[in-house]
């Protein structure tokens, strides 16, 4: 009998691991899906003209989804101790991700100002700024329950998914162009899109954000407790990004924030 419970704990946990990569697997497709027509493609063809600290931003989120996606597949394969090993390596990487996200949005903001829509992308830059600043909490708590898996792995994948709004906001972007009938230019336009409420492509992260809820819903019998916090925290966010955005006192902040890098 103890055998037989054993070899089901066994399976339910090869079954979670499997999971975990599943969910990884879909979140690289995503970001190469959002971010290939306007970065990947054109870079090859020599059309990229960003600034290099956003193309930099742009290899290193690009890094991280298929970093996510090994560490995912080591697990899901019995390879814990070379999860384990990397690890380090995945620390420095999300640290370097987060100070290049930080400094592709000030690099919005400053093409903004560059047509004359100044207000529009300091207040548009509350997106990415939160964005980064939330994976890296989640990543330091995720560090921090290293010795509790349970923990550990899901509070990554939710800071994995809450990157997502990026290539989810080109696709979105993708798609109005192709149903008007009109050409994806390269990269992304100056002039960034006016917050009014929830986004599209953030209603989209909140939906991937939900599988990984009913998956534990369906195994577990209940949403384990850092889907709660994070995912709560992600909604909570989202709601107050765009009042936010419009304050005095979020531009001055955001204005500080590019005047550092000046």
């Amino acid at each position: 009998m103890t055998t037989a419970a054993g070899a089901l704990a066994g399976a339910r946990a090869s079954g979670r691991s499997q999971f975990f990569f599943y969910m990884a697997v879909l979140c690289c497709l995503t970001a190469f899906a959002g971010f290939t027509p306007t970065f990947w493609l054109p870079m090859t063809r020599g059309a990229y003209m960003a600034r290099s600290l956003v193309t930099i931003h742009g290899i290193i989120f690009s890094g991280w989804m298929l970093f996510f996606v090994l560490q995912t597949w080591l697990v899901a394969s019995g390879r814990t101790a070379n999860h384990r090993a990397a690890g380090l390596f995945g620390i420095s990487l999300a640290s370097v991700m987060v100070i290049f996200g930080i400094i592709a949005a000030i690099e919005r903001a400053r093409d903004a100002a560059g047509v004359g829509a100044l207000d529009a992308g300091l207040a548009f830059i509350i997106g990415p700024i939160w964005h980064v600043t939330f994976f890296a909490v989640m990543v330091a708590l995720a560090i921090m329950n290293i010795r509790r898996p349970d923990w550990h792995r899901r509070l990554m994948l939710v800071a994995t998914i809450s990157m997502l709004d990026a290539p989810l906001a080109r696709l979105f972007f993708y798609f109005v162009k192709f149903h008007r009938h009109m050409p994806v230019p390269v990269g992304l336009p100056p002039h960034p899109p006016v917050l009014n409420g929830i986004m599209p492509w953030e209603i989209a992260v909140d939906l991937y954000l939900l599988v990984p809820i009913l998956y534990d819903w369906r195994t577990r019998g209940r949403p384990h407790p850092a889907y709660l916090l994070g995912g709560g925290a992600v909604v909570l966010l989202e709601l107050l990004e765009a009042p936010i955005s419009h304050t005095m006192a979020w531009h001055g902040i955001a204005g500080w924030i590019v005047s550092l890098a000046t």
